[in-house]
Parts: structure tokens; sequence; C-alpha cells
């Protein structure tokens, strides 16, 4: 009476050994996903510039889910502006699809008082390199600089510089195409040639000069 209940437990130990020692395939499966961006839109200016002890309202940015195309207010990651200092601050708009893909997008925020400034907007030529920069005039004492380096590479990144007091100016770090950068000791010359150093992991420590055009 005994033989088939001991059938049954040899099948019940048998059966329990085979499922634990079968292969589970699941732990090596993949997901193909499609590269894609959030998008982010600012709301107002990408540059605002204010006197010192203005006023800045923050606007904030759009966000588009690139996945399921759904929209919502962005507030700003990160945000240092100080409107009783003269100088040039940097508000973040950071955001993340489920595939874990970022968008950073960034907005200036120039403060200054300067007036009756030398107007240093115009081309210049880096001799060592035979290659131009260009400096454009946004309003008083704050500047768009388009290849700062004055190199091969870079021809189309963009930074800001701010004069804070007379011939004083700043460039500090801010986000660009090739990544985060500044310029530090910027030097206009009476002949209005300009020096600076280019702080960037793509370009070299030594100051840059250029004469203008």
């Amino acid at each position: 009476m005994m033989k088939p209940k001991l059938v049954l437990i040899a099948l019940t130990i048998a059966s329990l050994f085979v499922t634990s020692c079968e292969k589970d395939d699941t732990a090596h499966v993949s997901k193909e996903v499609l590269v894609s961006y959030p998008g982010i839109a600012l709301n107002g200016d990408e540059l605002i510039i204010l006197p010192v002890g203005g006023t800045y309202t923050e606007e904030g940015a759009v966000l588009t889910d690139d996945i399921t195309g759904e929209t919502s207010a962005l507030a700003p990651s990160s945000s240092d502006v100080n409107t009783a200092e003269p100088g040039l601050y940097i508000v973040l708009y950071t955001a993340s699809n489920a595939n874990g893909f970022e968008t950073q997008v960034s907005r200036k925020v120039a403060v200054t008082d300067v007036t009756n400034t030398v107007n240093r907007a115009g081309d210049y030529l880096r001799p060592a390199t035979g290659i131009d920069m260009t400096i454009e005039k946004e309003a008083e004492g704050v500047y768009k600089i388009t290849n700062p380096g004055g190199a091969g590479i870079g021809t189309e990144t963009v930074i800001y510089m701010v004069e804070t007091a007379p011939n004083v100016y700043v460039a500090p770090e801010q986000p660009t195409d090739v990544g985060t950068m500044a310029l530090s000791n910027i030097e206009f010359g009476e002949a209005g040639g300009v020096t600076w150093i280019v702080l960037n992991v793509n370009y070299g420590p030594g100051p840059r000069a250029f004469t203008k055009l």
C-alpha cells in the first residue's frame, strides 16, 4: 500500500528538480529603443538684460515629452540670478525622457549699468590661425561672441560677455555646443584688439590674441 505514495513523492521531487534547472532566458532579454530627446521651449527670451537692482521674473519653459507627445510646464533645474550684482547669470532647464535621454536649455540674464562704453562689436582675426571671431552688441555692455576660440573647431559656438564696469568684462561658465565654456583674462587693447583665455576641455589653456578688422 506504500508503493504508490513513494512513486508520487519521487515524481514530485523530479519535477521540482527539472523546473529549478530550466534556463531563465528572460534575464538576457534586451530592449531596443529609439534615440530621441524631450523638447524644451523657453517662455520669453533666451537673453534677458536688466539694470543692477532690477527685477527678474522667471517665465519658465514648456516641456514636450517626445514619447507621449504630452506638454507640461517646466521650472528651472538651477538658477543663480542675482540682480544686485552686475554680471551674467545662467538659468538651466533640464528634462529626461523615459529612456533616459536628456535635454538641457539655458537662459542668460545679463545685469549691468554701464553707459557710454566703447562699442566692441566687429569682426576680429586671430593671426595664429587666420580664422575670424565675431562680436555682436546686444545692448549697452552686453555682447554675443561667435567662435571665441578663433579656431577651426567651434566656428558656430556662441558665448555671451557682459561689461560689468568700464572696460571690465566677464564671460562666466555657460552651456555651448562644445560643452561648458567660459572666458577669462579678457583684455581689450587701445588699438581695438582683444586677448582672452578660453576655458573649455576642447581648447588649449594659453591666451588667444585677436586683431580687429
